[in-house]
């Protein structure tokens, strides 16, 4: 089974929503695993003895899943460095990202092995939480990005959309995702949460279930903005009280602390209904 986290752009919550649901299908016993064929990041940790590299959110994602973080779980490293942004798959250096050779000719090869890991993943796991990047369609890039709506398409992904609620324009966001899937696509799509709330929820109204019946999704909740102690891929200073990596112990802590606190403010009874029907 694959679940899909997407965003409507950039920084809505993505990573955190999928270390969340991770970690709260991992404690109801499920085996699960999470995946993102593609990240940027300058933030990354080597793992297996120095051997490969993978992004931070996947790292977490592993620790929430109780597993020993795997280049599979994220099998393209994007490193910008020096001017020029370096294309890591499994661990090894491929190519520079600006190459013909690499946006033409490697992409559509490092899809087909994409495809053949998320079904190694998937059968051996209950459960793949397949995390997104980005917006999750540019029509400019539809037919060759192989991160968002093409990988989901690929594996028949049941499809959540996040929006961040707290910039302004998250229901055009929406809607606006939506109106750029085909019908096939978007029988996949199965609903939406917002993120980064501020204020009182009872100032939505009915507004989000307007939205969710006129595409006939499931609305799944608004998320109130909170900090959190775990390292972020995307910010090159530290937070105040990050806790290291390398301490487990209080990541987990952090992590649980995380989960409930989404738990609270989702309908987590619609996401396992979305997921035992797509089993």
């Amino acid at each position: 089974m694959y679940l899909m986290i997407a965003g409507t752009m950039s920084n809505v919550g993505k990573s955190t929503i999928v270390m969340a649901l991770c970690r709260y299908f991992t404690r109801k016993g499920l085996n699960v695993a999470p995946f993102k064929s593609q990240n940027m990041s300058r933030k990354f940790i080597n793992i297996q003895n120095g051997k490969g590299k993978i992004a931070i959110a996947q790292y977490v994602q592993a620790i929430a899943c109780e597993k020993e973080p795997t280049m599979e779980f994220n099998p393209i490293l994007i490193v910008p460095k020096e001017g020029k942004t370096q294309v890591y798959f499994m661990g090894e250096f491929i190519d520079y990202l600006t190459s013909e050779h690499y946006m033409f000719d490697s992409k559509e090869k490092l899809f087909a092995q994409i495809r053949d890991i998320l079904e190694k993943l998937s059968k051996n796991h209950d459960l793949v939480i397949i995390e997104g990047a980005g917006a999750f369609i540019e029509p400019n890039l539809k037919d060759s990005e192989i991160v968002n709506l093409r990988v989901a398409k690929s594996v028949g992904a049941q499809i959540i959309l996040v929006s961040d609620i707290s910039r302004g324009g998250a229901f055009a966001q929406v809607a606006g995702t939506i109106e750029l899937m085909d019908n096939k696509e978007r029988k996949l799509l199965k609903g939406f949460v917002f993120t980064k709330f501020h204020g009182d929820k009872s100032l939505l109204k009915d507004a989000p279930q307007i939205l969710a019946k006129r595409y006939s999704i499931e609305y799944l909740g608004t998320i109130p903005y909170f900090e959190n102690k775990i390292p972020d891929e995307d910010l090159l200073t530290k937070k105040e009280g990050e806790i290291a990596l390398d301490d487990k112990a209080q990541i987990i802590k952090e992590i649980d602390r995380i989960t409930d606190f989404i738990i609270e403010h989702i309908d987590i009874s619609k996401i396992e209904r979305i997921i035992s029907e797509g089993m």
